[in-house]
């Protein structure tokens, strides 16, 4: 807990502390939730903390649902899944499993015809690995769950079920990945269950769509979280994949779902671009063109939907492109994609309602004071304009977001704002 979040963090913990009552049921849970966060987590800001805490707390709310639906089957499963809930609750995830696990393989072998019972305490355990942090276990335990899930219908559409519950999973992989981060290793469990829904090809044409888009949205979660290697693999399947869901969604007739598997596409691409120079090597002019081509499609087929929002939205992704294109080819051409970048990120901003979309709002503002600041260091004269600019942008951030009370971007705008400071102090001027 030695980060910026560090010292409120362990007075956030004495509190919990000396205020909790360590009777009540889920005093351990949020116990457990606070200072899991805070160690996994030690360079955290201190509102950070508070956000990622609160997520983990609705982890467990999701796995005593599961559980609760569980007690609901029958008497049978109402002890053990009652059981089950209240060792979450006191975070005590082995006792927890425990009953899970005996309920399930009790039931199994009683009668394996009986798969409503095997399914349910599945799918509880594996929210509650997820809840532990272990989301290893949890993909394990939604491939294990799937089996059980019935298939075997007279008509094709009604595999639908099956499906479903498989995509679900797979949503849960990546929420908890995209809030905790860890090392990507759920993602073969999780194109285990992609891989099921694909392979079965008696659907609806956009459901063929929707299954890629899992597969490809699984795949670029964890691409972020591996090393250089494996992450620009996962980003060129991922990639794959959101190609051809664009190709279903326009066989089918869907052109704005067309459009968001498009953009994705292009987010693939980005993110194979960014990394790409960790291998030593040099990128070449099409990994940029390629996904602003893409988001450049997207962004006409939005516009002409009148979807103003995910039009905004693709537009952004537009803009942090130009901003990394900026940073790398660096003179006059990367100054030109540094305001390009501005230009692109403001623009967006019109078309958003900041108290009904305001983290994308808030998105977009700090790209653009980024983009701003970089133009400052790059930039052989002008700098202080570029600052005094990003100055101005920051601080109608920080304002925005205190009142919209964003902490995670709020946290950005203050490592923003720190690096400003610094820039100012290097050229030796005040403003």
């Amino acid at each position: 807990m030695d980060g910026p979040g560090g010292e409120e963090a362990r007075s956030r913990i004495a509190r919990l502390l000396e205020h909790g009552d360590p009777d009540s049921t889920d005093y351990a849970l949020a116990r457990f939730a606070v200072e899991s966060v805070v160690a996994s987590m030690p360079a955290a800001t201190f509102e950070e903390h508070e956000v990622f805490v609160d997520e983990k707390m609705q982890e467990a709310l999701r796995a005593e649902d599961a559980m609760d639906r569980l007690a609901a089957l029958d008497r049978v499963a109402e002890g053990p899944a009652k059981a089950a809930a209240d060792a979450l609750r006191r975070a005590q995830f082995d006792d927890a499993d425990a009953a899970l696990a005996e309920l399930e393989d009790s039931r199994a072998a009683a009668d394996p015809a009986n798969t409503r019972i095997c399914l349910s305490a599945r799918e509880a355990r594996a929210k509650a690995a997820l809840v532990r942090g272990d989301a290893v276990a949890a993909a394990e335990h939604f491939v294990c769950a799937a089996r059980h899930v019935p298939e075997e219908r007279e008509e094709p559409y009604d595999h639908e079920d099956a499906m479903l519950f498989r995509s679900r999973a797979v949503g849960e992989l990546i929420l908890h990945a995209e809030m905790f981060g860890g090392d990507g290793g759920w993602i073969d469990d999780a194109m285990k269950l992609c891989g099921q829904n694909i392979r079965y090809r008696h659907t609806h044409v956009w459901n063929q769509g929707a299954r890629q888009m899992d597969a490809g949205a699984a795949q670029l979660t964890a691409g972020r979280l591996k090393g250089t290697a494996a992450a620009l693999d996962l980003f060129l399947h991922a990639e794959y994949a959101f190609r051809i869901a664009s190709w279903h969604f326009d066989k089918g007739g869907f052109p704005v779902d067309w459009a968001a598997a498009t953009n994705a596409q292009g987010l693939a691409q980005a993110q194979f671009a960014y990394r790409y120079p960790e291998t030593g090597k040099p990128r070449t002019s099409g990994m940029w063109a390629a996904p602003e081509d893409c988001y450049r499609a997207a962004m006409e087929v939005r516009e002409a939907a009148g979807q103003s929002l995910q039009w905004a939205k693709t537009r952004i992704n537009f803009g942090y492109l130009l901003l990394n294109r900026g940073r790398a080819e660096k003179g006059a051409d990367g100054r030109e994609y540094l305001r390009r970048a501005v230009e692109e990120c403001l623009g967006a901003q019109k078309a958003l309602r900041p108290e009904i979309e305001p983290e994308v709002w808030a998105d977009a503002q700090l790209i653009a004071a980024e983009a701003m600041l970089d133009h400052a260091e790059i930039g052989t004269d002008g700098a202080m304009k570029h600052l005094s600019r990003a100055r101005i942008e920051l601080t109608k951030a920080q304002d925005f977001m205190a009142k919209q009370r964003l902490p995670l971007m709020m946290a950005r705008a203050d490592r923003l704002m720190a690096r400003l400071q610094r820039d100012i102090e290097m050229l030796g001027e005040g403003l």
